[in-house]
């Protein structure tokens, strides 16, 4: 007789990791008022992908972040459920889905928001509006087309970041809408469209709409970019915020660039941001250095100009990975039993089928 077996992948999981490293010195009105020091952001990502018994790509994942001299892990980063087919699919998830935080104006480091964080007490107007889903579970539906890619993300309820086990969370707010388009339609070029609608949480405020629209090209080793956002607020005042950005890759390794934003409140002070960004790839670790500042905070023209310097060094991933087999017996009996006993006498076959292993 003969007997097969066959190996074949039948879903794989993925544990990965990273760790960022800064020191930073942030320039004040005085002496004082000066501060410098380290930090450090700790992240594990744990995720599962295969397929279902009909066909469906799953994949589900969350991630495990620990920032500075935190004692514990925070489980509430990067949690998702996702189905696919084809280019078509569905993710239930939280601090997953697309936002409108991203833009396609070209870095040589981190985002505007990462630079001016805790740079200052005031506050800055400096924002991609609403971030709903960063801090509740969304919907995602999303479908890929020739050159890009449309993205619909329903939240719910904001800030439902979900009860303890199978409680329910009671800090929920409206509900909010996004639907992002981005796209290459010619090589080198980008383009990002992007709505966003989240309910107001009380009947004395208004719905805060914005509108963003955003544009890049490179063209050999340089790169340029500019996004603007129209941002009707909850209070019933109107942000306009412009993006700009260029960037020179000097070789494979080494990326420096230019940053500014404004953002204009009607308060006749427009807030300004400027920063210079210095990006160094070493394979599986980045460098970063940038010098951020600040003009009229919040759109303050009293407030002092605030500065900052930093420098980063990520340790980008480390993996593993474990793959979840499944075997398989197949037995092939002769029709005559005289036959296999002849055969069982002579010889026995034995043969190793082995599928694709992904």
């Amino acid at each position: 007789g003969t007997v097969a077996l066959g190996v074949s992948a039948q879903a794989e999981t993925k544990i990965s990791g990273g760790a960022t490293y800064t020191y930073s010195a942030i320039n004040g009105t005085s002496k004082a008022g000066n501060t410098q020091g380290a930090g450090k952001e700790v992240q594990i990502d744990i995720s599962k992908s295969g397929e279902l018994d009909n066909g469906i790509g799953f994949s589900a994942g969350f991630s495990l972040e620990q920032d500075g001299g935190q004692t514990a892990f925070d489980g509430n980063e990067g949690n998702f459920m996702k189905f696919s087919s084809g280019g078509t699919s569905v993710m239930y998830n939280i601090d997953k889905a697309k936002n409108l935080s991203a833009s396609v104006v070209p870095r040589a480091s981190t985002s505007v928001n990462t630079m001016t964080a805790g740079m200052s007490s005031n506050s800055f107007d400096y924002s991609p509006g609403s971030q709903a889903q960063q801090s509740a579970w969304n919907l995602e539906f999303a479908q890929k087309f020739d050159g890009g890619a449309a993205y619909l993300v329903y939240v719910p309820r904001m800030n439902d970041a979900g009860g303890a086990n199978d409680g329910v969370d009671s800090s929920q707010a409206g509900t909010s809408m996004d639907v992002i388009i981005e796209a290459t339609p010619m090589d080198g070029a980008k383009v990002r469209a992007a709505i966003s609608d989240a309910e107001a949480a009380s009947s004395t405020l208004q719905d805060q709409k914005v509108t963003q629209l955003g544009v890049s090209y490179n063209w050999g080793q340089f790169a340029f970019g500019y996004q603007q956002a129209d941002i009707d607020q909850a209070d019933s005042t109107e942000d306009k915020q412009k993006e700009y950005g260029v960037t020179y890759s000097v070789n494979d390794n080494l990326t420096v660039g230019v940053l500014q934003t404004s953002t204009d409140n009607n308060t006749g002070f427009d807030e300004e941001i400027t920063a210079v960004q210095l990006g160094y790839n070493l394979g599986p670790v980045t460098v970063e250095a940038y010098g951020v500042s600040v003009k009229d905070p919040a759109g303050s023209g009293t407030a002092a100009r605030s500065e900052s310097t930093r420098l980063n060094s990520s340790h980008t991933v480390i993996s593993y990975a474990v793959f979840c087999l499944k075997k398989k017996t197949k037995k092939k009996q002769t029709k005559n039993k005289k036959q296999k006993e002849k055969k069982l006498k002579t010889s026995t076959t034995h043969t190793t089928d082995i599928n694709s292993v992904t």
